[in-house]
């Protein structure tokens, strides 16, 4: 298997050069740093450009996101394009998303991002339209430290929803993916997901035989059930109902659920858990495919609140694999229930 190495670009290097600031220590401190970053990255743009990147909180395109690569894709996605900008205002790109991201959510995006730099390399990349520079940023309703906003930044493999309002922080729907799953940047090994495969493998092995037995559901779909375009959707539960599990199992699972959640500021992620745990119980876990590793596999975690998604496939442009996650709340969609309009 050979192992691709990431090549300079003009987005790739500006968003790796960027430094992540010291983190917030409370939600509200998280709110008032990404309000200040949002103010300072639109104040360089134009009046169009402007016009493309600002929308209203209740407007209709704000689900218009897709992990799909712009190439094949039908609808033009919401915001401003990377590949549009000036230096400068790809740098306020980056130093925006290091403000409003934990350090590890700015870690994951660039990384995400860099792997279509990786892409673009490849044959198929032209009918694709691979590139780090086919990423948007939007913003729905005005930046406020006290009205609700939200943003999103997306482009292939990636559509991260942020809504905001006060000392509240929603990220539903977020999906993450990658392709190629792992390849080098320097000499540092980029594997962006790979830490939710190994923690899914340990779990279900973990499982009593009885249990890993009720977990394994017989279809899986092709990417995730909960994906762009499926906003609304609600699976029907399946596999392994958690409250039946032993205390150790139930930790592990308990760890897993923060590595959807990494993109939060740590107050707002631990309140999120809180909601979690209190449906910990009547959360099931089902999974698809081998559980040893050695081949694409499948699994969902989902409660009344909870619905997470992971896939693995073979690649389209690489051949180190291909996956796909997606994390959300079902009963707060893009923000419904924080904050008023």
């Amino acid at each position: 298997m050979n192992i691709a190495t990431i090549s300079s670009s003009r987005v790739s290097d500006i968003a790796r050069d960027v430094k992540v600031p010291a983190r917030a220590p409370s939600s509200r401190e998280a709110v008032q740093a990404s309000v200040a970053a949002a103010n300072s990255f639109i104040g360089m743009l134009s009046d169009e450009q402007k016009s493309k990147a600002m929308y209203a909180i209740d407007d209709s395109r704000r689900p218009n996101w897709s992990n799909l690569p712009a190439g094949i894709l039908d609808f033009e996605r919401n915001g401003v394009r990377l590949g549009v900008l000036s230096d400068e205002q790809v740098r306020g790109v980056f130093q925006f998303l290091a403000a409003a991201l934990s350090a590890d959510g700015y870690r994951t995006v660039v990384e995400v991002v860099g792997a279509d730099e990786v892409l673009s390399h490849t044959e198929r990349a032209g009918h694709f339209a691979w590139t780090d520079e086919n990423y948007w940023l939007a913003f729905f309703g005005e930046p406020s430290e006290s009205r609700k906003w939200g943003w999103q930044f997306g482009g292939h493999h990636l559509g991260v929803n942020f809504t905001l309002c006060a000392d509240r922080v929603c990220i539903s729907p977020a999906f993450v993916g990658v392709e190629p799953a792992s390849y080098l940047s320097g000499s540092s090994l980029i594997a962006p997901l790979a830490p939710q495969l190994e923690a899914g493998i340990a779990l279900v092995n973990a499982l009593s035989l009885v249990e890993r037995t009720k977990c394994m559901v017989g279809d899986r779909p092709e990417e995730v059930w909960t994906g762009a375009g499926r906003d609304g959707f609600v699976p029907e539960l399946e596999g392994s109902r958690v409250g039946n599990w032993s205390a150790s199992q139930q930790n592990m699972l308990r760890d897993m659920i923060p590595m959807w959640l990494g993109m939060m500021d740590e107050a707002s992620k631990k309140a999120r858990m809180a909601e979690i745990d209190a449906d910990l119980e009547d959360t099931y876990f089902g999974w698809h495919g081998v559980t040893d590793g050695s081949g694409p596999i499948y699994y969902r975690i989902q409660g009344p609140a909870l619905i997470i998604e992971y896939s693995t496939q073979g690649g389209v442009g690489a051949d180190t694999g291909h996956y796909h996650s997606i994390y959300r709340e079902p009963l707060n969609e893009y923000g419904a229930n924080i904050g008023a309009n």
